[in-house]
């Protein structure tokens, strides 16, 4: 009891001094006396010049926590931005802040495009009637014009590009915002719009090929050749050649293809470089054509002037480094790592498994060429490759990796 008692004195003695401490230093070493926050919640946005004491000289330090979003909030975008700024909100909060306004002042419409009820009961079959009711193509349009809508609205009042927030907010990768970081940020902005004006238009050409299997007609591929050369004088009118250079490298179709082609090659600069210089001028000059609209003696100039470019290539690389990259180019191989990767098996088995089917398609190649074999007979051989080349595979795969690359449909080639 006495220990108690002599605690809670000490206790007392020590948050005494504490105090006596504190009051010597604000008054020794601020030299201003701390008051009242002001009465009127208005008088909390004073600017600095009217919060010094009559009579005195000594700056006044205000404590106040009577900031209310009243004070904030305006019916007028403009004005709630000015204000929170004012505030010294940081501009990534207010960004942040008034995508969040917006998503829900125009989430009804959105609620409305998509045909979800305002009010959800257990015994409506909201689920099938979207899937059966509500044209997916026609809502999927509304919700991107709604997001222009925002979009514009977005960069008008903080010049933010929305779909970049959206990215960064939710911790996403930003396909774009990553391979045009080497543009400004307001050039950077611009380019991704103007991309994604020239897809979109492409994409409503291209909606009949690509929803009903129609091809395009001889007017929508003079169109679609007239949208390419457009969007190609655009980004010319807005990039300079230096960058311009480098969006090719980023962003064009060869780059992609020549990336696509590189996986599990591990190449260097200089490899993708040669590889480029070799397919770049191809790829334009062949690009202002319709392929397989080419006349007979057209095609094979093309294909001598390609049989050139990877002769190219092929010098660059040399033998083995462009073996790599040819079996790069091969869909099969990238199948395969993707099945390596779901059945966690070594990466070598993707590289072996591909050997097999070189060699398994070399082997048919000799059989139909061999000119001493009736069809029975090498019906007969082509049917024991194909029983070989099942069983080294389940072998190597395992059974359960081999079974699901047969089933999906990525193993055709075994049994062709």
């Amino acid at each position: 009891m006495k220990s108690s008692r002599l605690i809670a004195v000490l206790l007392t003695l020590n948050l005494g001094l504490f105090l006596g401490i504190l009051a010597y230093f604000l008054r020794t070493q601020m030299g201003a006396p701390v008051v009242n926050a002001p009465e009127n919640e208005a008088d909390s946005f004073a600017p600095a010049h009217a919060l010094i004491a009559q009579g005195t000289n000594a700056p006044i330090i205000v404590v106040t926590n009577n900031l209310h979003w009243s004070q904030l909030e305006s019916e007028d975008y403009r004005e709630y931005i000015a204000r929170l700024r004012a505030i010294g909100c940081p501009e990534q909060t207010i960004r942040e802040m008034i995508i969040a306004d917006l998503d829900k002042l125009m989430a009804p419409e959105l609620q409305a495009a998509y045909g979800r009820r305002e009010e959800l009961k257990f015994w409506h079959s909201e689920e099938e009637e979207m899937a059966n009711d509500v044209d997916r193509r026609q809502a999927v349009k509304k919700e991107r014009e709604i997001e222009k809508r925002k979009r514009d609205i977005i960069r008008e009042l903080v010049n933010a590009d929305l779909a970049r927030e959206r990215m960064r907010q939710g911790g996403q990768e930003d396909y774009h915002e990553r391979r045009l970081a080497f543009l400004p940020e307001e050039r950077r902005t611009q380019a991704r719009e103007l991309i994604e004006k020239f897809d979109d238009a492409e994409q409503k050409l291209r909606e009949k090929e690509l929803e009903e299997g129609d091809p395009l007609s001889m007017t929508e591929r003079a169109q679609l050749r007239v949208l390419q050369q457009q969007r190609e004088t655009e980004l010319n009118q807005l990039l300079t050649p230096a960058e311009r250079e480098q969006f090719d490298l980023w962003l064009s179709p060869t780059a992609n293809g020549i990336r696509y082609a590189l996986y599990g090659m591990k190449a260097n600069e200089q490899e993708f470089m040669a590889i480029y210089r070799a397919r770049k001028p191809f790829d334009d000059r062949w690009a202002k054509h319709d392929v397989d609209l080419l006349d007979e003696s057209t095609q094979r100039a093309r294909e001598a002037e390609l049989a050139q470019v990877e002769q190219t290539i092929q010098r660059s690389l040399g033998d083995e480094r462009y073996a790599e990259f040819k079996r790069g180019e091969d869909e099969d191989y990238h199948r395969l790592n993707a099945l390596a990767t779901r059945y966690k098996l070594p990466r070598e088995k993707a590289v072996e498994a591909y050997g097999y089917k070189k060699v398994v398609a070399e082997y048919r190649a000799q059989v139909q060429a061999d000119g001493t074999l009736n069809l029975q007979q090498k019906a007969e051989a082509l049917t024991a490759i194909n029983d070989e080349t099942e069983k080294a595979l389940r072998v190597l795969l395992g059974d359960k990796a081999y079974r699901y690359y047969v089933r999906t449909g990525q193993g055709a080639w075994v049994r062709e």
